[in-house]
């Protein structure tokens, strides 16, 4: 595998990896900057030649695979090819994947792979647009905690921040870098917390439960995020208020 140093800054030619488009815009003439979340290397930024005028642009939440080559930290998409279904999202499920692209672009390194990660966000896309709402959402939660742990900053499921077990019966607090602590005014229950060690979009917590987690994962995320807000976050106010 090529390591991160002479992707960066040395020649390269890289055939074919797994990839996922992330995020696009404008850049001078007819070309467009383009962000993958690629398997094997992680995030990275590519120019894409020509692309504003193609006729068969590429589409983001479609696993492919690309090829890219050159020197410096700017280098040039030279092929893709699909793998996968294209996908239409629409409405919030399109917020969602939204959401979950700008995470990644947000909050992790370039040229940092994080391979596990990657196979999460493909099942998550892959899945999202069979899933009830709040299947979607618990899938969501999901993601964040596999985001947070590959970025350094997930907390044990199975123990408390005292070394016992977690208690499905119990309730627990979050205690801000260090994990959950059992009190009985907590909020958050031991089964949803295990349910969260499980991993399983079929097996998820009640409603209240879920908008728990969800709480839960925006304070964590916000630390690392600061005072810029998301964009997506936006959105996806905005479309529940039109509905």
């Amino acid at each position: 595998m090529t390591n991160a140093r002479s992707l960066h800054w040395g020649m390269t030619k890289i055939n074919l990896t797994p990839a996922f488009l992330i995020h696009r815009r404008a850049f001078k003439d007819s070309s467009l900057l383009l962000d993958f979340f690629t398997q094997e290397h992680g995030k990275i930024r590519l120019v894409g030649r020509g692309l504003r005028k193609s006729k068969t642009p590429l589409q983001m939440f479609q696993h492919m695979k690309i090829s890219f080559s050159g020197k410096g930290e700017l280098k040039t998409l030279t092929t893709w090819e699909a793998d996968d279904e294209p996908r239409n999202l629409q409405g919030e499920v399109l917020i969602l994947g939204i959401y979950t692209n700008e995470l990644i672009a947000r909050l992790m390194q370039e040229h940092d792979p994080h391979i596990d990660l990657f196979k999460v966000y493909r099942k998550f896309i892959s899945k999202i647009t069979h899933l009830e709402v709040q299947q979607r959402h618990w899938s969501l939660r999901l993601f964040e905690n596999a985001l947070l742990s590959e970025l350094g900053y997930g907390h044990d499921l199975a123990e408390d921040i005292n070394g016992d077990s977690i208690v499905q019966t119990a309730y627990y607090e979050y205690q801000a870098q260090s994990g959950f602590m059992r009190s009985e005014i907590g909020k958050i229950s031991g089964s949803t917390i295990l349910c969260m060690l499980a991993q399983d979009i079929l097996d998820m917590p009640d409603a209240e439960q879920l908008k728990r987690c969800r709480d839960l994962n925006r304070a964590r995320l916000q630390l690392l995020l600061g005072n810029k807000p998301l964009q997506s976050r936006a959105l996806f106010f905005t479309n529940n208020r039109t509905e």
